[in-house]
């Protein structure tokens, strides 16, 4: 599942609406719906204040996270929330022994709004295309540049 996939679903999902909005009737994605977009996909974000991250969430609810500078892999957790909002749901993740930078937070869970969460996708793509999921030692120290996938996976072969 690449952004293209991804955006091609959100637009399918809103052109399915139709008969509901002609009712007056809202569409609303489903829980199972929108964890079907993060399970068992890579995810290459970016953003200014982290840099290029890649982050593997597996179907079993497992996080592994490349992040820059680190040199080895976070391995965590993932979960998708339910919220007193039926459109909406958290997507949340705890990293044991991890520290953000840019929120201060470290142990625990952190959240957000699954939605939000697409914002900073790069690019996207089934699978464990990095084997983050069986590595501790990172393939190579990412750097805070924007980077695509196909310019990491060439950094690996």
């Amino acid at each position: 599942m690449n952004i293209r996939s991804i955006v091609a679903g959100v637009l399918l999902l809103i052109a399915s609406a139709g008969p509901a909005l002609a009712q007056n009737k809202p569409y609303v994605i489903g829980y199972d719906e929108t964890k079907g977009l993060f399970a068992g996909v890579t995810f290459v974000h970016y953003d200014r204040g982290h840099g290029t991250q890649v982050e593997y969430m597996a179907k079993n609810g497992k996080a592994h996270l490349f992040y820059p500078g680190n040199k080895t892999v976070l391995h965590g957790r993932w979960k998708l929330e339910r919220t007193n909002k039926p459109k909406v749901f958290n997507l949340c993740f705890s990293y044991p022994n991890s520290y953000n930078p840019i929120t201060g937070h470290s142990e625990g869970w952190e959240c957000q709004p699954a939605g939000f969460a697409l914002t900073d996708v790069v690019d996207s793509v089934d699978g464990d295309v990095l084997g983050l999921a069986k590595r501790d030692a990172v393939p190579f120290v990412l750097s805070k540049r924007k980077a695509r996938l196909a310019d990491l996976l060439r950094k690996v072969k």
